[in-house]
């Protein structure tokens, strides 16, 4: 089930030893017809030795208008570590 954080937010979540997080970046301009994207990773919980940062690159291209062709990289990083 997917948990929803905002910026500056964080969540713990409980993972088995074997199992997997999987991150999802999303980012949207906010017009009449917005565009969108989104990034998305999977940390395996094993890895898991010391707090990690990983980063995703989140790209908006304009595909209307004046502007067509614009891109906008928004960059989102998630700091993740063991609850011990």
């Amino acid at each position: 089930m997917p948990i929803l954080i905002k910026e500056g937010e964080s969540v713990t979540v409980d993972v088995s030893s074997t199992g997997t997080i999987k991150l999802l970046a999303e980012a949207q301009e906010q017009d009449k017809i917005p565009e969108e994207g989104s990034a998305t990773a999977s940390i395996k919980v094993s890895t898991l030795k010391t707090t990690q940062n990983k980063s995703l690159s989140v790209k908006v291209v304009e595909n209307r208008g004046r502007y067509s062709g614009n891109t906008a990289t928004w960059k989102f990083v998630f700091k993740i570590e063991k609850v011990k």
